[in-house]
């Protein structure tokens, strides 16, 4: 579990920066370029009295750098809080004695190294463009766009009011920065969807394990493998209604030169109390003679159904048995093999044994089983499915919910830095335009409709793309998280995908509200005056 664990932590330490990282130099770029485009009459006034190319790179360079630096120095603490606080959770789940969090210099130093190479490559060629400007050229204003039919326009769609084609022929007038800035809010909604997809997946094994497969209230093991008739003692005990058999063995499973070491389930082989639930809740009947095991354990022997591996028993008397794989499951947990109780016994050469069993027991009679299960000398333990659930409910619940709230903090911070900084960027682009239109008689909420329209056309296309991505993203981590141990199932309920919705959507009309007071406070005559 602890080995899943780490595994899991390197991977999503891996994928999710990746992510934040690629929408971080996105937003760098267009921040630098905007900045690059508004000051081409100052950076062509420093050519012309003498400055080199170089210097005026290095200006940029070293404002991009500063925001870095702020970035690391925000980051590390961020980071090193996170950290700790991942730390008491595993620490509190594994009962660690001592488990504290530090930063290793080295992934300090690693990672400010891949945030600088990060934001210089995402700013390079805005920064570099500074290099080809020719100050007689800059120094004049930037020719107008060049406007054209849109792309339904040209297809033969004329049923487009005036709004709605300004909006589209200035997106298509864009299209790399619209791209960009669909990505940025798609790669939101896909990390949203990546952080409640843990929550679905655990409340599904939950479900299969707990549910499907242990319908039993209470189970009990015995010190040592006693005679299955123990069943009848513990039917007449207090408000049990159903009793079943089961007896586990460990042993090494060996086929060739593979060996496994594993615990050799034996049920009664139409179980209706613990069952063989595969991982899409089908139940596994086991017959008289074969073995069923995982698909991962069949794997990492090398076997397939029919063929034969030998048991080495690692409990009493030494001794190994030939058995034969009737067929493969897959399970969520474990490196599993089971067998029909009774079929196990006989390749033993034991009675009729078991070494547990697993009780139906009344509504409200778990506690007065419980206590006299006490006065039974053979029993060495017991206990409550229900009391486990409840526990493993609570842990899960919040743990999950930490991890949820964190991804979707993360994903909100990306979906407002790119709605927001694209709306601002356009105002400022189009504020002469947008004045232009409010000097002519457009009221405000038809101006805003211009800008604002863009940029919710922009998230409505990011919206079913971000899932798309989400599902694509959760498939990946999943096959990157599966294990020996462990494998997530893909199960993601539509709740997770209308979250991820909502709380883009939610970034969304908070930056657009932001720009709309903006464009209310719109000075019309600063923004008309003409450039000398």
């Amino acid at each position: 579990m602890l080995d899943n664990e780490i595994k899991e932590q390197r991977v999503l330490g891996t994928v999710l920066p990746a992510i934040f990282l690629g929408v971080a130099a996105f937003l760098l770029n267009v921040v630098v370029s905007r900045l690059v485009a508004t000051q081409r009459e100052q950076i062509a006034a420093l050519k012309a009295l003498g400055y080199a190319n170089r210097a005026i790179a290095a200006h940029y360079l070293a404002l991009v750098l500063l925001i870095v630096a702020a970035g690391l120095a925000l980051g590390v603490f961020v980071g090193d809080r996170l950290g700790t606080l991942f730390t008491r959770l595993y620490a509190e789940f594994f009962f660690f004695p001592r488990f504290e969090h530090r930063i290793a210099p080295a992934l300090l130093l690693v990672s400010a190294g891949i945030t600088v190479a990060t934001a210089v490559a995402g700013t390079l060629g805005a920064i570099l463009a500074t290099a080809r400007l020719a100050p007689a050229q800059a120094m004049r204003p930037p020719a107008p766009g060049r406007y054209r039919r849109t792309l339904l326009e040209r297809a033969g769609i004329q049923a487009i009011g005036p709004a709605l084609r300004m909006i589209l022929r200035n997106i298509e007038r864009h299209p790399l920065r619209s791209a960009l800035s669909v990505a940025g809010v798609a790669a939101a909604v896909a990390i949203v969807v990546l952080g409640n997809f843990f929550r679905d997946a655990i409340e599904s094994i939950v479900d299969t394990q707990f549910n499907v497969a242990m319908r039993s209230d209470v189970a009990v093991w015995l010190a040592e493998p006693a005679d299955a008739a123990m069943r009848l003692e513990l039917a007449r005990l207090p408000s049990v209604t159903q009793v079943e058999a089961t007896r586990f063995v460990p042993v090494v499973l060996h086929r060739g030169h593979r060996s496994e070491r594993s615990l050799l389930r034996g049920y009664d082989g139409r179980a209706q109390l613990y069952r063989v639930v595969d991982a899409d809740n089908r139940a596994s009947v086991l017959d008289a003679r074969d073995l069923v095991i995982t698909d991962r354990l069949a794997d990492k022997l090398g076997v397939r159904v029919g063929d034969r591996v030998e048991a080495e028993v690692l409990e009493g008397r030494p001794r190994r048995v030939a058995l034969t794989v009737g067929a493969t499951v897959r399970e969520t947990m474990g490196l599993n093999a089971y067998m029909a109780r009774d079929a196990l016994n006989r390749a033993l050469g034991d009675g009729d044994l078991a070494s547990g069993f697993v009780l139906a027991v009344q509504r409200g009679g778990e506690d007065a089983l419980l206590e006299a299960l006490k006065a039974l000398p053979r029993v060495a333990g017991a206990f409550s499915k229900a009391t486990m659930l409840r526990n493993m409910n609570e842990i899960s619940a919040r743990n999950v919910r930490i991890m949820s709230t964190i991804l979707t903090a993360f994903a909100v911070v990306i979906a407002v830095g790119v709605v927001y900084n694209n709306a601002r960027i356009a105002l400022a682009e189009r504020g002469w335009e947008l004045a232009s239109l409010r000097v002519l008689g457009f009221t405000r909420a038809e101006v805003s409709a211009l800008l604002l329209g863009e940029l919710a056309l922009l998230i409505a296309l990011a919206l079913p793309l971000g899932m798309a991505l989400g599902w694509a993203l959760v498939h990946a981590i999943s096959a990157l998280l599966s294990s020996d141990q462990f494998y997530f199932p893909v199960v993601i309920l539509p709740r997770t995908y209308a979250w991820a919705a909502l709380a883009v959507l939610a970034a969304g009309a908070v930056s657009a509200l932001v720009v709309r007071r903006r464009i209310d406070r719109l000075d019309m005559v600063a923004v008309l005056k003409t450039r000398e």
